[in-house]
């Protein structure tokens, strides 16, 4: 296969080789919606595949300044470790976007004229400071510990960065807005519906075949990546659909629609439907009109 490299399987702890795909998601009122599926190529791949090298940081940079959404939207951009770095950072700048990551344990962040690493800082503020709170995250709410502290990051500037540990767990992590006005438990709240993307590229793999495609040109593995997204947002569509039609309240901020594996059924029943009247409408043989009405009903 084309643009193939070397992995780390954080699971298993070995490596392997693969395709490191960037997934860029829409999260609204409780739906994931796939926005982009680019596929990185190494530096020594790009040329031999005649494709401009850009580091993954550049994409996800790029994908930001070029997302065609009204200024009137109050748009955060969530992303994991790996991200927290001035090509992202500054896509969402540019694009007056609020952004909110996790910062690195071994990250100094400097607040007054003291500069100390996030790892010991971040346990001592929350052993010190730190308040119990309740949040809501995509399913379940949850017992945290919270402390902010407002300081300087190394080429991000002013940031606040909330400390975060769940109840019975020694670890914490350092999530790093440039949001410096909303309440800690709103900034972890935000944070935590990044999940929904796991989740949709665990049901992407599991559902829809993401890593099922056996081609070895680089161009047939992206029109692969876009096909599933293209069949995956076409899901939520049945979802709602199903949704209104059961009467539920439209107003709800958080919609809770079906797993993909019953929308996926869903939508081949439907698909199934359309087929089987435009056969029949076009038939004049009438056992196979009576066959096809028995398939359907099954």
């Amino acid at each position: 296969m084309q643009a193939v490299g070397k992995l780390h399987h954080h699971a298993t702890g070995k490596y392997g080789t693969g395709h490191t795909i960037l997934k860029v998601c829409l999260y609204y009122r409780g739906v994931t919606i796939p926005w982009a599926s680019l596929l990185y190529i190494k530096q020594e791949h790009a040329g031999k595949l005649k494709v401009p090298f850009r580091k993954l940081t550049e994409l996800a940079g790029q994908v930001i300044r070029d997302a065609a959404f009204s200024e009137k939207y109050k748009v955060t951009v969530l992303f994991d470790t790996f991200y927290l770095c001035p090509n992202v950072v500054n896509a969402c700048k540019e694009r007056k976007w609020h952004y909110t990551g996790v910062g690195k344990s071994n990250r100094w962040f400097t607040v007054g004229l003291v500069e100390r690493k996030l790892a010991k800082y971040g346990r001592n503020v929350l052993r010190n400071s730190g308040t119990w709170c309740n949040i809501t995250g995509l399913r379940k709410s949850k017992k945290y510990r919270l402390a902010e502290r407002i300081g300087k990051l190394n080429k991000l500037g002013t940031v606040k960065i909330v400390f975060s540990r769940r109840k019975r767990e020694s670890k914490h992590i350092a999530i790093v807005t440039d949001d410096l006005c909303t309440s800690m438990k709103t900034i972890v709240a935000n944070y935590l519906k990044r999940w929904s993307i796991e989740m949709r590229i665990k049901d992407e793999k599991q559902h829809l075949g993401l890593g099922d495609y056996r081609v070895k040109r680089y161009r047939a593995v992206v029109r692969q990546l876009h096909l599933v997204d293209c069949a995956y947002a076409c899901l939520p569509h049945v979802g709602i659909k199903t949704y209104r039609a059961q009467g539920q309240n439209k107003s709800k901020n958080v919609l809770r629609l079906e797993p993909i594996s019953k929308l996926k059924d869903r939508m081949r029943r439907i698909v199934w439907q359309e087929n089987g009247q435009d056969v029949v409408k076009h038939s004049h043989e009438k056992p196979v009109i009576r066959r096809l009405g028995k398939l359907l009903a099954a």
